[in-house]
């Protein structure tokens, strides 16, 4: 399914940009990420709302795209805490934001209060596959990340023992 072409405005892209940046900065000065890195986590947020973004226009499961896009933003927030010497957290906890199904988590909520139990419960579901696709990402950007630094370090190794 991923084969498919996809078609998009322009418009659409910047709006995504945009949103996924503001929502990103907004929970960084929530959670008063340092002001030096905070453009950077935005940056991160980004990134993973584009794969995430551009996995579902290419139609791609709700499943597939928050991995992607949480794998995303787990790599590109290990490549700005080395670039700039600050703990990884400080990109990937805000960077998370845009993935996390708020609308649907309160949906959930109201449907309760509703007394409508098999939609709270339906909606619910929803909301646990997000999740635990999001953990999912992280977990595989950490495995690739400890893989490849493993990698580097054996070639590093080699090249030594050739000297």
């Amino acid at each position: 399914m991923l084969g498919m072409q996809v078609s998009f405005n322009i418009w659409d892209v910047l709006i995504n940009l945009v949103f996924s940046y503001i929502a990103t900065v907004g929970f960084a000065l929530t959670v008063n990420i340092p002001h030096r890195v905070i453009h950077w986590s935005g940056i991160c947020g980004c990134a993973g709302w584009m794969v995430y973004w551009l996995v579902t226009e290419a139609s791609g499961g709700r499943m597939i795209s928050n991995t992607l896009g949480a794998f995303a933003v787990g790599l590109v927030a290990v490549v700005l805490a080395k670039w700039k010497k600050c703990p990884v957290t400080l990109f990937s906890v805000p960077g998370r934001v845009p993935l996390v199904p708020g609308a649907p988590a309160y949906m959930v909520v109201r449907r309760l209060i509703d007394g409508k139990y098999i939609a709270a419960q339906q909606m619910m579901m929803r909301v646990a596959i997000v999740t635990v696709s999001i953990a999912l990402g992280f977990l595989l950007s950490t495995l690739f990340q400890e893989a490849w630094n493993k990698y580097i370090k054996r070639l590093k190794l080699r090249e030594k023992l050739k000297k």
